[in-house]
């Protein structure tokens, strides 16, 4: 395929905080831009890692939303346990250190970071306009606490359906972590919670539309809905979401509920030279020129408590580094082509070169790396019950002056030393 025009370089990116951003294998370059992006529930949206009722295209928004993404990603790659990381997409990079973990077990930092590694290098990124959907009114956090109020009244058949969803997803991922032969269970708990779930969506829509009123830009043919379902300030809320991911607008189509597609036409693929396609490693480099202290800082700040990760972005990129050097001393392994089958579906990996995580003794520095990564992310993650805990204690000693005035002091200590932390 001629690529000569769906490549965008950085020149080309004028305002990177106004565009979407699809990253995907770089075995579907083809199929993507000659049928565009379907909405579709794909390998990372159901079990352990995922949720999702709905059919519809996940993407990023904007420069904030690519390096949340990147961020959950790569925090995500030793926060979950193994079990949650043995889909299609994740699992033929899993280093080969980790084949005798258990399910309930996790990744090492650093294994986690070779696996981001290996998964981004096979990724590309494609950019597109994504226009948001402009209503009459904004809702309000009180609007939306109202609503999350009802939602969390729904029943059905006398259940209540908020808590029921949540019993299967603890269910489903419980499942999905064995390596048990239970498909045909965990499909059915999904499916009900599927049902529960667009349930939900049906009750509560027409409120919050009442709310909203007409759209002005309808004629745009807006992609995104910025409150939309799965939003995750709505009790509706996939639990596993987190708030640097977004999805295209749900419609209705001939009966079905899904997310618009996204077509071939407006798809562009990143590239830094203008004549290749760029990977997804090459990607965060670019992601990573264009930010500012705020963009940095708000991948840990407290303004969103959904968002809990330590900025690990800068300490990936040293690895990176690292990794770049012990490939130009031969010290990388070659893993041959491999073919892996799950579930239903087969996918082919090409030969890549990548660390021997079993061996990081013979890569120089690794170890020291490794230890000050670690001790980094146990520094600087954000710790949410600082204030919590503080706040806790005051109302205990509410009537005790000095216990207050201590337990304040105390919180504002605690904050400016993690302000200090995030600024260097």
């Amino acid at each position: 395929m001629n690529l000569d025009n769906k490549l965008v370089t950085n020149a080309d990116i004028v305002d990177i905080r106004n565009i979407a951003f699809h990253f995907s294998p770089q075995r579907n370059i083809t199929s993507i831009l000659n049928e565009g992006l379907k909405p579709l529930i794909g390998d990372n949206a159901s079990g352990g890692l995922g949720q999702s009722a709905i059919e519809k295209v996940y993407f990023s928004y904007g420069l904030e939303g690519v390096l949340q993404l990147y961020n959950r990603l790569i925090s995500a790659s030793f926060q979950q346990e193994v079990g949650d990381l043995n889909g299609i997409s994740h699992k033929p990079f899993i280093p080969d250190s980790a084949n005798d973990k258990l399910p309930s077990e996790h990744l090492s930092m650093i294994e986690g970071f070779e696996m981001v590694r290996q998964y981004m290098e096979d990724n590309v990124y494609f950019v597109f306009d994504a226009p948001i959907t402009q209503y009459e009114h904004e809702l309000s956090d009180s609007d939306l606490q109202n609503i999350n109020q009802e939602i969390t009244k729904l029943t059905d058949s006398g259940t209540n359906i908020v808590e029921k969803i949540n019993e299967l997803n603890d269910k489903i991922a419980t499942l999905s972590r064995s390596r048990e032969n239970n498909k045909d269970e965990i499909v059915s708990l999904v499916n009900e919670r599927n049902r529960l779930s667009i349930l939900v969506r049906e009750k509560t829509l027409p409120m919050i539309n009442s709310i909203r009123g007409n759209v002005l830009n309808a004629n745009q043919n807006p992609i995104v809905e910025e409150v939309d379902y799965n939003d995750e300030r709505l009790a509706w809320i996939n639990q596993m979401k987190k708030p640097h991911n977004t999805h295209s607008k749900i419609v209705k189509i001939d009966g079905k509920v899904q997310g618009v597609k996204i077509t071939s036409d407006i798809l562009k693929l990143f590239s830094q030279d203008g004549k290749n396609v760029s990977n997804g490693l090459d990607f965060l480099d670019f992601a990573l020129s264009q930010t500012t202290t705020s963009d940095q800082i708000y991948l840990d700040s407290s303004e969103k408590p959904a968002c809990h990760d330590c900025n690990l972005l800068f300490k990936f990129q040293e690895y990176l580094r690292l990794v770049e050097k012990y490939k130009s001393n031969g010290l990388l392994i070659t893993k041959p082509e491999t073919t892996y089958k799950i579930n239903d579906k087969t996918v082919t990996i090409p030969k890549r070169q990548v660390m021997d995580m079993k061996n990081i003794s013979k890569y120089p520095d690794l170890a020291e790396f490794s230890e000050n990564l670690e001790q980094y992310y146990e520094d600087n993650r954000y710790k949410k019950t600082t204030k919590a805990l503080a706040e806790e204690v005051s109302d205990k000693i509410i009537d005790d002056i000095e216990g207050k005035r201590k337990v304040n002091e105390e919180v504002l200590r605690n904050e400016s030393e993690m302000d200090k932390s995030l600024s260097k």
